[in-house]
């Protein structure tokens, strides 16, 4: 079963971590890497079943300017990669290497190959 799970910066430096759907689940991390597997953790706990954190969907909110200013940026990296896929597409079709779509798109050619490849394997 997937559970969705908040993760909430506080002011004393804390990521507070609820799971709405279970009652009394919640716990506190310092970092958002920890989130997973306490959050499982205390699910588990709660209901008795275990949860793999792999499956958890993870919201993380921070009031004021920085949490606009990091929810733009992860917006704004979901656009980057599809643009780069488009053009990995293209620069492949167009007969170019994949060294030169590398240097073209502003990724190494090892990327520029996976993309290529996850394309090709649909």
């Amino acid at each position: 079963m997937s559970y969705a799970v908040t993760a909430e910066w506080d002011e004393t430096g804390w990521w507070v971590v609820t799971v709405p759907d279970v009652p009394g689940a919640i716990t506190q991390v310092k970092r958002l890497s920890q989130v997973r597997e306490d959050a499982a953790e205390v699910i588990e706990i709660q209901t008795g079943t275990p949860v793999d954190p792999a499956a958890l969907k993870i919201d993380w909110f921070i009031h004021g300017t920085a949490g606009e200013t990091a929810a733009k940026a992860r917006a704004m990296r979901g656009e980057v990669d599809q643009v780069t896929r488009s053009a990995v597409r293209e620069l492949r079709k167009s007969g170019f290497s994949l060294r030169d779509t590398g240097e073209l798109t502003g990724i190494s050619f090892q990327r520029a190959a996976q993309i290529d490849k996850e394309l090709r394997e649909g």
